[in-house]
């Protein structure tokens, strides 16, 4: 009896709380998101919820609806919990370093959450389809899909789409297995939040009429694997597809203010969309087979995602459960339950074929189906060892089997944590074979290394790095210097990133100076799989006043700034010269407003003789985003006037308000206000000016 007791419990709850954990860790932890334009439409989204504008939960045609609630409801937590406006957390308003990559994994959370629990779900539906131990095989498979990970680890919809996509096709086959309103009802209402997410999850509608006619044709056969109550689809069909379609609609426009004010304008704006996408190839070129194009690269391109992102335990498993299919090997339910997931798999992949726009993300919706096939083929495979051994070690042998698979598949996958996009089938070559092939580092993966590379060189904070704009969102939030354009003069770091070089994106604006840097060594590179994904060119900004004169202070400015030293170019001037004052703050990290530093060159009887105002390191790092303990190395530049008199002169520095004009207040060590809250760091000379007559 205590047997029996435990076995049910963890049937019941040991299992699918493995399965969630399993899932859930790799998602939630460091999560890369480099399209960071669902980061800023989920707030957009949040903002029309809480403004009640309900026209502003139109973001985007894809829509994007189920993404923007659950991604937004994470940022929109972490930013009322860190007291941040909309601006700042989606960067238009300056921020510490590290505070949007924060605000991602807040957003990426929910998503991972919803996305764990769906992969819980498609084992118990498939435990009732399928059994346990090919369920559970299914479900570790999908949960360490290494394209599926990528793409659950980011604030964007295709991770989304394919678990509600996915989930609403199992709930259509447990219907078909036994006709019950629930799972219908389900399967609807999880097409529903598909349709929220993104429009080829339509494909949903012809599947399900494709399903349960397939069934009603053959659902009298003998060889169907199906309950005898499957009889009942005949007469029930009709009903169904009712139940099914309502529960989508419902659902679609429930979740979706946007449906509740305007539904013949949204679905409108949704349908031109649709329709401009069929038609129309990216405005970014792809790359294929070697070359970069703006062509239609054709159903190959599908193909070959498939075969290279797949794993080395989910192609042949694969290929081995459609050969036994194909031969009527096995269990009947494996068969129908086969035929109907590569239906699944093969007429997404024509449809979206059928588009000019072809993305390997774009496929992603099959990958589950193909594990679940792989699943059926790991456990056929071990059922035959079962029958070859001998009857004490059958199931050693079989389970033997199925654990060695599933420890393989984990690791092919989980060392490459948090990059699983790197990851191609090596039984077709690996990465260095796929490069020829398809486009990598779609997830601009190692940029955010080189990022942290640079910022642990000398004057990082003044720093001025390069690269396409395709990457730049993600380069940005980990860079503390400015981030611009390749081909801006100014840069002092230029990086170049393997995706851009391999599509040629904007090529005329890097590619003279890529064919220049290439004859040098690079600073950095980030490899994968032997692959360079990454090169950092460039050298660090030079050292201002470098050899000038440096004083070692301890003054306070305002509740939360200290000015730690000052470094100037010299203490001897001339007429018509240049002074350089580099003072060096620091600060508790809780500064709230945007200050400007003031540093003024006063004669004997405090007369203002030559200035300098500004933002910190010319608005690269404004004071509310400095962070605790760090040193920002600042600078300003004084021109002092040719018709300056030969005197002594006090160097001054400060910070202000810009809006009131108001200056912090200033103290000394002791805590002693100082006059004017202006701190006097240094004595300057300024001598005659050499004659140089006849």
């Amino acid at each position: 009896m205590l047997d029996s007791r435990r076995c049910h419990w963890v049937r019941r709850w040991a299992i699918p709380i493995a399965l969630f954990a399993i899932a859930f860790v790799p998602r939630a932890l460091h999560p890369v998101s480099w399209p960071m334009q669902w980061y800023t439409r989920a707030i957009g989204f949040w903002d029309g919820i809480l403004a009640r504008d309900w026209t502003q939960t139109f973001q985007r045609y894809h829509p994007g609806v189920t993404t923007m609630w659950l991604c937004g409801a994470g940022l929109r937590l972490f930013a009322w919990g860190q007291g941040l406006s909309s601006e700042e957390i989606i960067g238009i308003a300056p921020t510490k370093p590290g505070v949007i990559d924060s605000a991602v994994s807040a957003g990426v959370l929910p998503a991972a959450i919803f996305i764990s629990s769906t992969i819980v779900a498609s084992y118990l539906i498939l435990r009732r389809l399928v059994g346990g131990r090919t369920a559970a095989v299914a479900a570790l498979l999908i949960a360490l899909d290494p394209l599926y990970l990528t793409h659950s680890k980011m604030v964007h919809v295709n991770g989304l789409l394919t678990a509600c996509m996915f989930l609403s096709a199992l709930f259509l086959l447990e219907y078909v297995r036994s006709p019950r309103p629930g799972p219908m009802v389900c399967s609807g209402l999880f097409a529903g939040l598909s349709w929220l997410t993104k429009s080829p999850s339509l494909f949903l509608i012809p599947y399900m009429l494709l399903v349960l006619g397939f069934r009603k044709l053959t659902t009298s056969r003998s060889d169907t694997g199906l309950p005898v109550g499957a009889n009942r689809l005949l007469k029930t069909l009709p009903a169904a597809v009712l139940i099914w379609g309502a529960g989508a609609v419902l659902v679609f426009v429930a979740l979706w203010p946007a449906m509740w004010v305007a539904p013949l304008d949204t679905l409108r704006r949704l349908s031109n969309s649709l329709a401009f996408h069929v038609q129309t190839t990216h405005y970014n070129p792809v790359f294929f087979n070697q070359e970069s194009t703006f062509e239609d690269p054709g159903i190959l391109f599908y193909l070959a995602t498939v075969g290279w992102k797949t794993t080395l335990v989910t192609l042949p498993m694969f290929l081995v459960q459609v050969l036994f299919t194909l031969r009527r090997c096995g269990r009947s339910k494996f068969r129908w339950v086969t035929w109907s997931l590569l239906a699944y798999a093969v007429f997404f992949t024509v449809q979206m074929s059928l588009g000019g726009w072809k993305q390997i993300a774009y496929l992603l919706p099959i990958f589950p189906a193909l594990d679940v096939i792989a699943a059926l083929g790991v456990v056929q495979i071990a059922e035959r060892i079962e029958h070859c051994c001998r009857p004490r070690s059958r199931s050693i042998a079989s389970t033997a089997f199925v654990c060695l698979v599933l420890v393989l598949q984990a690791g092919v996958v989980l060392p490459r944590h948090p990059y699983y996009g790197t990851h191609h089938n090596v039984l077709l070559g690996g990465s260095r074979t796929a490069q020829r092939v398809l486009p990598l580092q779609n997830q601009n993966e190692g940029l955010e290394l080189a990022a942290s590379y640079i910022n642990g060189l000398p004057r990082a904070q003044r720093a001025i790095a390069g690269l396409h704009q395709r990457g730049a969102a993600t380069f940005r939030y980990k860079f503390v210097g400015l981030t611009t354009t390749i081909d801006d003069p100014r840069v002092d770091y230029r990086v170049y990133f393997l995706n851009h070089l391999m599509r040629q994106l904007d090529a005329d604006e890097w590619e003279s100076q890529w064919e220049a840097d290439r004859e040098t060594s690079p600073l950095y590179t980030v490899s994968f799989d032997n692959v360079i994904y990454v090169w950092v060119f460039g050298a660090p900004p030079p050292e201002p006043a470098a050899n000038g004169r440096e004083y070692h202070l301890n003054y306070q400015l305002g509740e939360h700034i200290c000015l730690e030293r000052v470094r100037i170019s010299s203490e001897q001037l001339a007429p018509g010269d240049t002074l350089t004052v580099v003072p060096v703050w620091t600060s508790d990290g809780e500064i709230g407003e945007s200050y400007k530093v003031f540093c003024h060159v006063l004669s004997c009887d405090g007369e203002l003789v030559a200035q300098q105002d500004g933002l910190p390191l010319n608005g690269i790092r404004p004071t509310q985003t400095w962070r605790k303990g760090e040193a920002i190395e600042d600078s300003y530049e004084i021109a002092i006037g040719a018709d300056a008199r030969a005197d002594t002169y006090k160097l001054s520095v400060g910070m202000y308000d810009p809006t009131t004009m108001t200056r912090l207040p200033a103290c000394d060590a002791a805590g002693e206000r100082i006059s004017q809250d202006r701190l006097v760091v240094a004595t300057l000379r300024i001598a005659e000016p050499e004659d140089n007559g006849e």
